[in-house]
């Protein structure tokens, strides 16, 4: 995982405070923390989500609309965030 965790670069995709690795973005938790994951979009459909530090688990979040980009995507990373924050 070492490799997987090493950041090299993406901050313009990722909100701030973010790191990218190979395949892999760390995103900083609301709750403190960060969770490790890699989302993606295809015509139609988002998907989020990932494994979070400190026993905080892991989550998918599926989206039946494209949610790559602007307020829509703000909204997915969001779902991810409360979901791993309310344990």
């Amino acid at each position: 995982m070492t490799h997987d965790t090493t950041d090299v670069g993406g901050r313009d995709v990722y909100p701030a405070g973010s790191r990218y690795g190979y395949g892999v973005a760390s995103i900083p938790l609301s709750c403190g923390g960060v969770y490790w994951g890699h989302g993606g979009d295809l015509p139609g459909d988002s998907v989020g989500g990932g494994r979070a530090t400190a026993d905080r688990g892991t989550v998918t979040v599926c989206t039946t609309t494209w949610a790559a980009e602007g307020k829509s995507l703000r909204h997915l990373q969001g779902a991810v965030d409360a979901a791993l924050c309310a344990r």
